[in-house]
């Protein structure tokens, strides 16, 4: 089995505004795919959440040839005029399409088709993801392609912290201290692993600093 490859795809405003997607930044601000409810070979069924803008409606959006509102998410109603809520979506745009034709290949919802463009992720084995960018230079050229080697990425994002550093962020994510709200303090922490509570600290600023430091190269460069 070949390397899984993740590709970070993007268009501008204007290339947005230029193609049938445009159609949908005349109704609504943003179009936010959360998740992928059915997946099939004429179209995606999709839970979105819609800004819609002044005096336009959910109506609006079923006029728009690719798309076909499939109703609420019950038991939610459908946003109001001009309002903001969370709606069910076939798109059967041929570049949805054109995703499900290749084994092995995701589109990693959530991703945002808006007035300032629309930026989506696709992961999978490097043939499906040639055929797809093969796929998306002809049905909608991205105006920026980044191309991720994922094993090679994990390998050298845990070559950038030591060890000791690898271990107390194994120990932290483990114990939730990551979580959100927390469920354990640094305290509770250190006496719980047996480390000190300063050089705990020290281990875990260092690791946060050198993530946060290679997670910003890689999405600069691309790598």
């Amino acid at each position: 089995m070949g390397t899984m490859r993740e590709v970070h795809l993007s268009w501008n405003s204007q290339s947005i505004k230029n193609s049938d997607f445009g159609l949908i930044t005349k109704v609504v601000s943003e179009f936010e795919v959360i998740a992928h409810l059915d997946v099939t070979a004429v179209g995606v069924r999709q839970l979105v959440r819609v800004k819609l803008l002044e005096n336009m409606n959910v109506n609006d959006l079923d006029t728009i040839p690719f798309l076909e509102i499939d109703g609420p998410l019950r038991p939610h109603p459908l946003p109001k005029d001009g309002g903001e809520g969370i709606i069910v979506v076939w798109n059967r745009h041929p570049i949805s399409v054109a995703a499900i034709n290749f084994d092995s290949l995701h589109v990693i919802p959530p991703y945002t088709i808006g007035k300032d463009g629309a930026q989506i992720t696709i992961r999978g084995l490097p043939e499906g993801v040639s055929g797809f960018l093969k796929a998306a230079r002809l049905l909608l050229p991205p105006d920026s392609v980044k191309v991720l080697d994922i094993e090679n990425a994990e390998r050298e994002m845990l070559s950038v912290l030591t060890p000791k550093q690898l271990e107390a962020a194994v120990i932290a994510t483990n114990a939730g201290y990551y979580e959100n709200p927390r469920l354990i303090t640094m305290r509770e922490l250190s006496e719980s692993s047996g480390i000190p509570r300063s050089t705990l600290q020290e281990h875990l600023s260092k690791a946060e600093a050198a993530m946060m430091t290679w997670a910003a190269r890689v999405h600069q460069n691309g790598l």
